[in-house]
């Protein structure tokens, strides 16, 4: 609060003794405004938008500081929210000149703080005061990202109408080497990728289970239990990088990892292959399929990586009503996506509704201090990947599809239903607290993200169905 008094007493000497022009001119303007060609209308009013009111803050390739940049208090304040500022989007030249294409993570949230209002923050239009979006420009920014997500592969089994959506229907179909899939499965059930011959991947990621094993935590080798709740392999393949800090690229190093963890599957890889060595059925199918190679660790990690991307759960009623039927969600449903989109839809968005990005837990409230448990390493996030400071308490952010059934939530698995998790993300990332007519029509809604798996809904599959 004193900051704010002083940068309110600041602001007045500034537009007391210096001339208005100087007071909104900017130093170092020497990067001029890129001219934006071969784009939609659409597209060039944006620019202009963010152009003249946004990249002062997101653009690292624009230096326009105000005249008062530099003085105490000022420079604090701006460098602040400069590091902010890029820390949740980049606007660089190459996106606003039309070189290249904006993300659809940017897209949702770039929709999130037109439709709130909360960019330009108010602090910042103390001193900007013509830099506040006008209904005319909200509107253009909102018709851009809705022409934006048309464009999206993702988006072309939705009708016209809801192309533009921040979430997009899961493919009925995806193209993949049946054959590899079909190893690749039988390698994801098979007990002798473990140290001990009991555990194989469907132990902490059961497929009749939503793709996880419904546990606080994994239990590995021996009874050992982990540091932290086992995410979902159902549409995983949507996923930025896989586990809750990203330490795996993609899906392939994914599975390696559990094997060789003494804590999970408790084997060395060299041990694993040679026992499947010994099985004839292996061997003539990594003959067939990886003949450069043959039966290693790399080609068994590349198989379990083709099936886990077959494991995709169309056809949930969301999608049907993406399609066109709208009868497939109920009013309340409807409502609580209306609600979601409000307040969710910045992270939790795309197909898989989240995976894109990571996030740091605990937003606008404290989520540790409201848990009220000491602090894990696990609680530390991507920070324990990449030791910077700034990524501790990030985490990647969880799909929502099928979000019924992956109980209990969170990283920590500290939450065992919907109704519960809703409110706590409402209080600690959004800084709301939902009614309780509110959180109904939202978990109404996530309720609508189940998917079928081989053509049968995952609330009804069974172990014979996945044999």
């Amino acid at each position: 609060m004193k900051k704010l008094l002083l940068f309110l007493l600041l602001s007045l000497i500034v537009i007391l003794f210096f001339p208005i022009s100087n007071l909104i001119g900017l130093q170092g303007h020497n990067n001029p405004i890129p001219v934006v060609s071969g784009r939609s209308d659409n597209f060039v009013r944006v620019s202009q938008i963010l152009q003249n009111k946004c990249v002062d803050c997101h653009s690292p390739d624009m230096t326009r500081m105000p005249i008062y940049s530099n003085l105490p208090i000022a420079k604090q304040l701006i460098a602040k929210d400069i590091k902010e500022a890029g820390a949740r989007l980049i606007l660089s030249k190459k996106f606003y000149s039309g070189e290249e294409n904006i993300t659809p993570l940017m897209l949702a949230r770039l929709e999130s703080v037109t439709q709130n209002g909360s960019m330009p923050p108010t602090q910042y239009l103390l001193m900007h005061w013509m830099d506040n979006l006008t209904a005319d420009e909200k509107q253009s920014m909102l018709n851009w990202i809705t022409e934006e997500r048309t464009k999206l592969p993702w988006s072309q089994d939705a009708i016209d109408t809801l192309k533009g959506e921040p979430v997009q229907p899961l493919p009925l179909k995806v193209n993949l080497d049946q054959d590899k899939v079909a190893l690749g499965d039988k390698l994801f059930h098979d007990h002798l990728l473990s140290g001990d011959n009991t555990l194989n991947c469907a132990s902490c990621h059961d497929l009749t289970r939503g793709g996880t094993d419904q546990s606080k935590v994994a239990t590995g080798i021996r009874g050992q239990q982990g540091s932290i709740n086992s995410p979902t392999v159902y549409n995983a393949m949507y996923n930025i990088t896989q586990f809750w800090d990203g330490r795996a690229k993609d899906l392939q190093e994914q599975a390696a990892g559990p094997v060789a963890n003494p804590m999970e599957m408790g084997a060395k890889w060299d041990d694993v292959v040679e026992k499947l060595k010994q099985v004839s059925e292996y061997q003539k199918d990594f003959a067939k399929l990886y003949p450069e190679q043959g039966l290693t660790k790399t080609a068994v990690t590349d198989a379990i990586a083709v099936f886990e991307q077959s494991l995709v759960t169309p056809n949930a009623r969301l999608d049907q009503y993406l399609r066109g039927k709208q009868d497939a969600l109920t009013v309340d449903e409807k409502q609580g996506y209306e609600l979601f989109k409000t307040n969710c839809a910045s992270c939790h968005s795309g197909p898989a509704l989240g995976g894109l990005s990571f996030e740091k837990m605990g937003v606008k409230q404290d989520y540790f201090t409201l848990r009220g448990d000491s602090l894990t390493e696990a609680d530390n996030g991507r920070f324990n990947v990449t030791k910077q400071e700034k990524d501790r308490h990030f985490f990647k952010v969880p799909v929502l599809r099928n979000i019924e059934l992956t109980f209990p939530y969170f990283h920590d698995g500290s939450v065992d239903n919907l109704t519960d998790a809703v409110r706590i993300m409402g209080k600690i990332q959004v800084g709301k607290n939902f009614t309780n007519n509110e959180i109904g029509k939202i978990v109404a809604f996530l309720k609508t993200l189940t998917g079928e798996y081989k053509g049968k809904p995952l609330t009804h599959l069974t172990t014979e169905d996945i044999k």
